[in-house]
């Protein structure tokens, strides 16, 4: 066979590199280049918006999270600073009205007081106008007259007089000025004599009567 031909040259080049790994290995050391492996598969590059999270960006979201919570707080806490203001508000109203109104209680309360010494006023003024123009004697009548009518007005308002001469001396409504022999039957411990009527309102003493007290045997 002719060694010049072709087909011949080829296939003892195949023969020679399938059966001499050796001289494979010194073919590529003498710079023969390796068949390229192909790729399994191409991946395209990330984009920025696919990318991880920086430690800046999760710094950056939980300080903006933090920053809506405080604005939160300071929003919750000027509600409740404003319901604080309406409440104070609404309770120096009250405390006004009330005041108010026991400043008219206070008023209505001296006027009922008055009306009775305003009545008194009258009896006595017409009482002296009687004595001056006829009997001295009249006024006797006319200041008796007065005291019963004080005494109804006071009863009106459940003030009752205390302290009668011949009751028995007591410490809670009386008050004793000083002590007499006993006269005739007079019984011992009892009012001789009335200095100051005492006046009381139900249960509570107002004003205690001075009296003169017959002393004990």
């Amino acid at each position: 066979m002719n060694e010049h031909d072709p087909n011949t040259r080829d296939r003892e080049a195949h023969e020679t590199e399938g059966s001499d790994p050796a001289a494979r290995a010194h073919e590529h050391a003498e710079g023969v280049e390796p068949e390229a492996v192909p790729p399994m598969s191409e991946q395209p590059p990330e984009s920025p918006q696919d990318a991880p999270q920086t430690e800046l960006e999760i710094l950056r979201g939980e300080l903006t999270a933090l920053q809506e919570r405080v604005v939160e707080a300071e929003r919750a806490v000027e509600e409740q600073e404003a319901r604080a203001l309406r409440a104070r508000a609404e309770l120096d109203t009250v405390r006004r009205l009330a005041a108010a109104d026991q400043g008219r209680a206070r008023d209505a309360g001296l006027d009922a007081a008055v009306l009775p010494v305003m009545t008194v006023y009258d009896d006595l003024r017409r009482a002296l106008t009687a004595a001056e123009e006829g009997d001295p004697a009249l006024i006797v009548p006319g200041v008796r007259a007065v005291m019963e009518g004080l005494e109804r007005n006071l009863g009106k308002l459940d003030i009752r007089r205390v302290g009668e001469v011949g009751e028995p001396f007591d410490p809670d409504l009386h008050e004793a000025l000083t002590s007499a022999p006993p006269v005739g039957d007079a019984t011992p411990g009892t009012i001789a004599e009335v200095y100051e009527a005492g006046f009381a309102r139900g249960d509570r003493l107002i004003r205690p009567a001075r009296v003169v007290v017959y002393q004990d045997a």
